[in-house]
């Protein structure tokens, strides 16, 4: 049987793999779980994250934050500009 629909999605939704150097910055909207990742949802779209960063980054929904990739690893902030 064949449909008429795409089942994969387009690159343009998947949610954005941080490479090394590059910055999310944003409120954090949501954080969910999907094929093994952490995938952090903000006003402007999402990014993949590792799936150990879980409980870090569900402490942080609802915040403004800043997630850094550097030398392959995360450093996640909240972000105070008071």
């Amino acid at each position: 049987m064949f449909y008429d629909c795409n089942t994969f999605k387009p690159i343009s939704e998947s949610p954005h793999r941080i490479q090394e150097l590059e910055e999310a910055r944003g409120e954090l909207l949501r954080v969910f779980e999907s094929e093994g990742q952490r995938i952090a949802v903000f006003s402007w779209g999402a990014v993949s994250l590792p799936g150990e960063l879980q409980g870090e980054l569900q402490a942080l929904v609802g915040k403004t934050v800043c997630i850094l990739r550097l030398d392959g690893k995360y450093h996640l902030r909240v972000v105070d500009d008071a």
